[in-house]
């Protein structure tokens, strides 16, 4: 989406600003062959929660500022030299939707789908960047003239405010990067976690702003949507249930996890975890459930990332619940790297697959 440089270069770098973390990925790529240069986190203890909030305007620049001298921290200190990058734009802050169309020729999509885009986007269509996509298309002839086709044309809307890419832009220009491109993170988890499989896959990011849930088929977004419930809540739940800190219920919760049905002395935590883990279960087969019945098609794995995605025993319960494959994401599988490195990047790996899957791109 957008991208707005021509000129490939060979190391680039993926940016992740989260609401917890910012995370920074330097790949260099040969051919179709990544090579992990460099990476960084940095934690941001939930100042950034509200730079993705396309209404707020409080503060703003303040939030900014701190982007900037936080990424100037990181990229100094992962000594990122590349200067080229993409950064990613969360789920909660853009407006998603697929479409149906009914029967029409492909010169007549582009006037309808102004039309249509109207109908789902709540804000003024002047105030957003607004991007389209055709995911899927069935031809059936033409009622008023057998010798032509119509199309049945199912497409992807993306609708972000101007003035969060524009706040993208500025961040870039602060810290002389070149912004190749601004992209929604489920665009970023196809390349990191989904690459070459063409089976309808529902991709489970469970952050600590939100959850979002990407069905992508053929390596094309499908359907996309996300939740408020997510890892934050969860802590808070187990903070206020037990009487703990918040920073105390949040190492308690990564600590313990989800514990197994014969384990009552954790009782109390899994109570407190699943009202609200039930809740993103319930949205995950909703939306599934309505693809399916869409499209026909059926959704048999799971790709589970984000933060809060590597909860222990969650990765277990969601099987039971949903019937499904259940997998760990991993995108480091298709990066080339020092093995000294296996055991801390698959333990951050949750956590990296929207940088990774920006620094993959081909600008």
């Amino acid at each position: 989406m957008w991208n707005l440089f021509k000129r490939k270069p060979k190391s680039f770098l993926g940016i992740d600003i989260g609401t917890s973390s910012i995370k920074v990925v330097q790949l260099r790529r040969n051919d179709n062959q990544y090579k992990l240069e460099t990476y960084g986190e940095l934690q941001t203890y939930g100042y950034l929660e509200r730079l993705n909030d396309p209404f707020q305007t409080k503060s703003l620049k303040m939030l900014e500022a701190q982007v900037v001298t936080m990424l100037r921290k990181i990229i100094k200190e992962s000594e990122v030299d590349a200067k080229y990058a993409a950064i990613s734009i969360p789920v909660f802050s853009s407006f998603i939707v697929v479409v149906n169309m009914p029967p029409m020729s492909r010169k007549e999509l582009d006037r309808a789908l102004s039309f249509e885009a109207r109908q789902h986007i709540p804000i003024p269509l002047s105030e957003v960047q607004l991007d389209w996509k055709i995911v899927g298309q069935e031809k059936i002839p033409d009622a008023k003239d057998s010798k032509k086709y119509l199309f049945k044309f199912r497409v992807l809307l993306v609708a972000v405010p101007k003035e969060v890419i524009s706040r993208y832009l500025r961040i870039a220009q602060e810290l002389d990067l070149k912004l190749s491109a601004i992209e929604l993170e489920s665009f970023s988890y196809i390349r990191s976690l989904v690459r070459q499989d063409k089976a309808a896959t529902c991709i489970l990011d469970f952050g600590a702003r939100s959850t979002s849930f990407t069905i992508v088929e053929n390596g094309l977004v499908q359907a996309s949507h996300s939740l408020d419930t997510a890892g934050t809540e969860l802590t808070k739940s187990l903070s206020h249930g037990m009487g703990l800190s918040f920073e105390r219920a949040e190492v308690y919760k990564m600590e313990k996890g989800l514990a197994l049905k014969t384990d009552l002395a954790n009782k109390e935590t899994n109570d407190l975890l699943l009202i609200l883990i039930d809740k993103v279960i319930l949205e995950i087969e909703r939306i599934i459930n309505t693809y399916q019945e869409k499209t026909k098609k059926k959704v048999t794995k799971l790709i589970l990332s984000g933060g809060s995605g590597s909860l222990l025993g969650l990765k277990e319960y969601l099987k039971e619940k949903l019937k499904l494959e259940i997998v760990a994401g991993d995108p480091w599988a298709g990066v080339q790297h020092h093995e000294a490195l296996n055991n801390n990047l698959k333990k951050i790996a949750p956590r990296f697959a929207v940088a990774i899957g920006l620094a993959m791109r081909k600008t």
